[in-house]
């Protein structure tokens, strides 16, 4: 079943996928599936579905991307491996770091790197108001986020990471209009510029999720510390 899914999403997107990347992608859906089992470590419990919706569907909008080899990615938030793995996977010119707060959630993702040989990814177990301050300032050429929460932290979090002209992808329903005016105020307080949707196809980006270019040096008092965020954020988008 799962090597028919694979196909009729190759087929859909006119992708070439070579087999050991299919193997790849299958044996992290299957340990996924596997260990959700044992403790909670996302929301599908299916393997069809976990395979389409969680590990395809972290490709989907990026499945035009070009970029050059060599490129540095970090995919924060990362829970499962999800979506640093499927793009290390699907990119393997690429080099990725998955970096998430949960012990628990990081060694599954060291697991799953080692168990798939995927040489171009690695994980880092730590918090991301700690390592965006000196250890990864400025590291990153792409940051990915999925599932880390409220995107008022994400914006704070992901810009200290990038190099100045890098991309910031949230993966969001909502269009870039339809987030809240604090939000888009603190995009440009932390160095970023939206991107509109109908420029999306510059960076070989399908029209959906947010992006947003860095453009110029993030301040250094970002970012701050979690308890300075958070009461950031019931401040200025919950109005308490």
């Amino acid at each position: 079943m799962e090597h028919g899914l694979l196909r009729e999403w190759k087929e859909r997107n006119g992708v070439i996928l070579d087999e050991d990347k299919e193997k790849k992608l299958i044996a992290y859906a299957e340990l996924i599936h596997e260990t959700n089992k044992k403790f909670n470590i996302t929301g599908y419990k299916k393997l069809e579905d976990i395979l389409v919706n969680l590990i395809l569907g972290s490709i989907d909008p990026l499945v035009s991307m070009k970029v050059p080899r060599g490129t540095l990615f970090a995919d924060i938030g990362t829970g499962a491996g999800i979506p640093g793995v499927p793009l290390a996977v699907f990119r393997d010119s690429w080099r990725g770091v998955c970096i998430d707060s949960s012990s628990k959630k990081a060694s599954f993702v060291d697991s799953v790197i080692r168990d798939c040989g995927i040489d171009n990814l690695a994980v880092v177990n730590g918090r991301l108001e700690d390592l965006a301050r000196k250890q990864m300032r400025d590291a990153f050429d792409y940051v990915f986020s999925r599932a880390l929460g409220e995107i008022f932290f994400v914006v704070e979090a992901g810009a200290p990471l990038l190099k100045t002209g890098g991309l910031l992808y949230v993966y969001y329903k909502a269009s870039p209009e339809e987030l809240p005016p604090a939000v888009i105020e603190h995009i440009d307080e932390v160095g970023l510029y939206l991107l509109e949707r109908k420029r999306y196809h510059e960076y070989g980006i399908r029209e959906c999720g947010i992006v947003m270019i860095k453009d110029r040096a993030t301040d250094l008092t970002y970012p701050r510390s979690m308890k300075a965020i958070k009461r950031d954020i019931n401040r200025k988008t919950r109005g308490s």
